[in-house]
């Protein structure tokens, strides 16, 4: 069995020869734009071709949902700094972004995702605990999955987690983490009830309402039980404070292939990303399959679909 130095060895090693191979897939920030307009231009275009009948509504949820997941990458990739560092770019992204997915606003997503890092699969993993990691499955954790506001009302038990490690002398999570800035909370309540709206107004029969829900809701809707769920369940609960090796399973089975389609295969992927954080989503794709052996045999879990039965926890912790 390797350590998670080799593991990260490997993983830079193959990222340097796909670039080598292949030189445009190093250019970040024309990749990351180009990226960025063509899931806008995408979303426009099916859009239209909805709107005038050409397109099925099915194949414009799913291809809206295809362009969202492009859009959500990239805001990953931002929150860590990858590319596209000017702050009027920066700022133009990610409110683009924040309005599309119609979820948690980036600055916010981005105390939270930074803390994921350090106190991944802990207590205060506040970005799991949100989407419902360390949950039984049940009604909560299903409408965590398909509706991510649900999630908040786990957030009152994660202050407190948070304020008991503070005072206990801990390390702790920035605190706009778990408490939003007036602006950035007026709106994610205004884009967290759009779909409340659209759906109340669809079934009075507005005419406005039915665009509404075709064309945003529900293909985040369903990018977002994908991701949710693929996301909650490569990630553990009950593990040592810090070790790589434990915090994600590789979850590539079968089983998770069309959930893999809509989140740029985030159960298999989002392990590599542990190990090595500085690496543009597109490379960490393409890196897995070099590098998934090697994973493994440094005792990363495979397939343990048993996680859903233990809700997130390892096989020596059920």
């Amino acid at each position: 069995m390797t350590g998670p130095a080799h593991v990260r060895a490997a993983i830079r090693r193959e990222d340097e020869a796909l670039v080598v191979a292949h030189p445009w897939l190093g250019r970040d920030d024309s990749v990351a734009a180009g990226g960025f307009v063509v899931a806008l231009a995408l979303w426009g275009a099916l859009a239209a071709g909805w709107t005038t009948g050409w397109i099925p509504t099915v194949l414009a949820i799913v291809g809206i949902g295809l362009a969202i997941s492009v859009l959500h990458e990239l805001e990953h990739d931002l929150i860590h700094d990858l590319y596209l560092r000017n702050p009027a770019t920066r700022l133009l992204l990610f409110t683009v972004i924040w309005v599309s997915k119609g979820s948690l606003d980036p600055w916010s997503r981005g105390h939270m995702h930074r803390w994921h890092h350090v106190a991944s699969g802990q207590e205060d993993d506040i970005e799991e605990r949100l989407i419902g990691l360390g949950l039984p499955w049940g009604p909560l954790r299903l409408l965590i999955a398909l509706w991510p506001p649900i999630g908040l009302v786990l957030q009152p038990g994660l202050k407190r987690t948070v304020r008991a490690r503070l005072a206990a002398g801990h390390r702790g999570p920035d605190p706009r983490a778990y408490q939003f800035a007036p602006h950035l909370l007026l709106g994610n309540a205004l884009l967290f009830g759009m779909p409340v709206v659209a759906v109340v107004a669809w079934l009075q029969g507005a005419a406005w309402a039915l665009p509404l829900l075709v064309l945003w809701v529900l293909p985040n809707t369903l990018r977002h039980g994908c991701i949710a769920t693929l996301s909650a369940n490569s990630h553990y609960v009950d593990i040592r404070r810090g070790s790589v090796v434990e915090q994600n399973q590789v979850l590539d089975h079968p089983l998770f292939w069309p959930l893999a389609v809509m989140s740029w295969n985030f159960g298999a992927t989002h392990v590599v990303h542990h190990y090595l954080v500085r690496q543009p989503f597109w490379r960490r794709t393409l890196v897995f399959p070099r590098v998934r052996q090697v994973l493994i045999d440094a005792g990363v879990p495979h397939n343990d679909l048993g996680t859903f039965r233990r809700a997130n926890r390892p096989p020596a912790a059920a």
